[in-house]
């Protein structure tokens, strides 16, 4: 064999061997989800004989298997573990494991409240009133549930001058960032009044104008169905405008003060209206035991009143939360 032969043959075996290390690197996807990194020796219709960087050679079934070149930009990349495996790899000696985030579950709230009002409404008044409020509600990240329900019961000089009962389911649903839909169904009986029977559906929209850490501010039109049953005079159905806004303020995680409005009036009328405002002091003394002190204060104007059109009331009273 002359010289000449000789390093033509050592050369074809230097192009082999640098081909077979300049191969590109192969990723392969396995059946059971484990993926191996490395390069493809050879392949038939039934196994891949595959080189990996941490097994060493390996006869792999083609059945269930994918196998993928890396472009070299993206093949050290790839070399990372996947995220599946990442997760369920051990914490390196001297760390601790990263707490789980823990996700607030919106609980629902019973309140049940008890103490004494002062009425005001033209030449009655009453300092002897018994009022008592029931409560449970829920509220989370995009909206509130409320059921509520409360009896003031009165007399003076052996005769009833208080007899008043309310009802109402409120809903609150976030629609976006500082908009909200609410939904106020309300049921209310008053002798006073002479109101056998009242009920009224308000929906509308409120938009938050202002909301930091201590105040928050919201107002918003709404339209409102009412029907009416009065011991004396017209019996049925109106349509009517709404107006509405409500302030929050807390002064300290345990002392909060509110105020809600809400304008309610006849379309073709406007001098046909209701106003009614409630503002609440509350204080949480325990963890269980709450106190408050609420005004509320009615002009109606909707329907004629036998005992007058305003109605002032002042209550203080003692609750229970739980």
């Amino acid at each position: 064999m002359s010289w000449r032969h000789l390093i033509r043959g050592f050369g074809l075996v230097l192009v082999a061997v640098s081909l077979s290390w300049a191969q590109p690197a192969r990723r392969l996807e396995l059946s059971n989800g484990e993926v191996l990194l490395g390069q493809l020796l050879s392949e038939d219709d039934v196994f891949y004989l595959f080189r990996s960087e941490s097994l060493g050679e390996l006869k792999v079934p083609r059945a269930g298997s994918r196998l993928t070149v890396l472009p070299p930009a993206t093949a050290e990349a790839a070399a990372q573990p996947p995220p599946w495996q990442r997760v369920s790899e051990a914490p390196a000696a001297g760390t601790a494991p990263a707490e789980p985030e823990i996700v607030a579950v919106a609980k629902w709230r019973r309140l049940i409240e008890a103490g004494y009002s002062y009425q005001s409404r033209g030449s009655l008044v009453s300092s002897t009133s018994t009022y008592v409020r029931a409560e449970i509600s829920r509220e989370s990240a995009t909206g509130r549930l409320a059921l509520e329900g409360r009896y003031i019961f009165g007399k003076q000089d052996d005769q009833r001058n208080t007899d008043k009962l309310d009802a109402a389911f409120k809903i609150r649903q976030k629609l976006y960032r500082r908009i909200d839909l609410r939904n106020d169904f309300t049921y209310g009986f008053d002798y006073l009044k002479e109101l056998s029977h009242q009920f009224e559906d308000e929906a509308g929209f409120t938009c938050t104008l202002l909301d930091d850490q201590h105040i928050r501010y919201a107002a918003g039109p709404g339209l409102a169905v009412q029907y009416a049953e009065p011991m004396m005079g017209e019996t049925g159905f109106k349509l009517l405008g709404d107006i509405t806004h409500e302030l929050s303020i807390k002064f300290h995680d345990r002392v909060s003060l509110t105020h809600s409005a809400s304008y309610l009036f006849v379309p073709a009328n406007l001098g046909d209206y209701r106003l009614r405002a409630v503002s609440t002091l509350s204080g949480q003394i325990t963890e269980k035991v709450t106190v408050s002190l609420r005004y509320e204060y009615e002009f109606e104007a909707i329907r004629p009143l036998v005992s007058g059109r305003s109605d002032h009331r002042v209550f203080t009273t003692l609750g229970y939360l739980f």
